[in-house]
């Protein structure tokens, strides 16, 4: 399992921030467990009650949230084994930090229970709604008593037919309603708009099926094997950035549309921060279809842009992403680089500051997906003060 960062951060103006000198990167990275199979996995072994092992080499902090929510709603956890149960039962407040794929697929389970239950995150999480999710379970939800959606309040149980949802903004949605289904009586799901990270979707069902599933919306009994959780292969647009070996390349049926040799981000918004980075320092070009990252942990482009600039690196936002002038070279940023509360931002900014030195806002961000990040590169020589 992984283990804590040793990388020392220092303060400024009351902020914590990584000092980061220009290096030179050699050797080869380890890529943490996808966390969109684990959180799949994990949901799913919820509803099994019999033990299932779910293997990690190293578990982010996104994933911990989900398992220490599901732990909270009735299953136990051993650190391998997961062991699920047949009903929800009174979670209390559910704490889902930085994971909106936690908080839509729990928002989804606890729709399930008669029980009320709380969900909340933190400051980034709280900035992404879900609102047309639960408007669309037919579920109770309160909000705070100044109006903000969380912490939310959810008061089941979920008893409709038919459920229509927009994936025109997120997957996630639709993914949470299908992993419902085993604790439902059955319903129709019904989608309008045109799908973004559609190869979450059937990764979501293809998982589903694995475990018994027919129908979409149809309740199944839930029979989880054991599983490996396969390499993440968006995080290796990091690793190419930094021009720095995989050792466990992901196989191409794991990799949910994560092509690094694509710019239409339709359905891998997660690449559009590093890929931004290697074409202004390589031949430029055009990422598109990207309209969808405006909806993660911050507005992926226009955050991008703002990182690249903050390294003197220049692009233009357009409709649905970014266009980048090629031939750049990043210059080390006066102050400090904003990071935006988004793990893969702070992971881009680092990797650019081992180009030309920088100090990075937020020094932990990148332990919400890949714990061992920093330690990998100071290995591979990335020099800190």
């Amino acid at each position: 399992m992984g283990g804590n960062s040793g990388v020392k951060s220092s303060q400024q103006n009351g902020r914590t921030s990584l000092k980061i000198q220009p290096s030179r990167l050699v050797g080869n990275l380890r890529l943490p467990p996808s966390k969109s199979h684990a959180m799949r996995w994990l949901t799913l072994a919820s509803m099994d009650t019999s033990p299932t092992k779910i293997m990690m080499w190293e578990i982010g902090e996104d994933v911990q949230a989900m398992i220490d929510c599901l732990i909270k709603l009735g299953s136990e956890w051993n650190g391998e084994e997961l062991t699920g149960c047949s009903k929800v039962s009174s979670g209390g407040k559910l704490d889902c930090k930085n994971s909106g794929t936690a908080l839509r697929f729990l928002i989804a389970q606890s729709a399930t229970s008669e029980s009320i239950i709380t969900l909340d995150g933190d400051a980034s999480l709280r900035a992404r709604s879900s609102l047309q999710l639960v408007e669309s379970l037919g579920v109770s939800a309160n909000k705070t008593p100044d109006e903000q959606e969380y912490p939310i309040t959810i008061s089941g149980p979920f008893t409709k037919d038919l459920v229509e949802i927009d994936i025109s903004k997120t997957s996630q949605f639709h993914s949470a309603l299908m992993l419902m289904a085993p604790r439902t009586n059955g319903f129709v799901i019904q989608t309008k708009g045109e799908g973004v990270s559609r190869k979450h979707s059937e990764l979501t069902w293809r998982l589903c099926k694995i475990t018994g599933a027919k129908t979409p919306g149809m309740p199944w009994k839930v029979d989880c094997p054991d599983v490996v959780i396969p390499p993440d292969a968006s995080m290796a647009a990091f690793a190419r950035l930094a021009k720095l070996e995989v050792v466990n390349q992901p196989k191409q049926s794991e990799s949910i549309g994560h092509s690094l040799e694509r710019s239409e981000l339709r359905d891998s918004n997660d690449l559009i921060t590093p890929m931004a980075a290697w074409l202004a320092m390589g031949n430029g070009g055009v990422i598109s279809g990207a309209k969808h990252a405006a909806y993660k942990e911050s507005n992926r482009i226009t955050k991008t842009a703002e990182l690249l600039a903050q390294f003197g690196l220049k692009s233009e936002i357009t409709e649905d992403g970014l266009s980048i002038t090629g031939r750049q070279t990043p210059t080390r940023p006066e102050g400090l680089v904003k990071t935006f509360d988004d793990h893969r931002i702070q992971m881009t900014a680092i990797l650019l500051a081992s180009i030309c030195g920088g100090e990075i806002e937020g020094p932990e961000l990148h332990k919400v997906a890949w714990p061992s990040f920093l330690d990998q590169l100071v290995k591979c020589g990335l020099r800190l003060e």
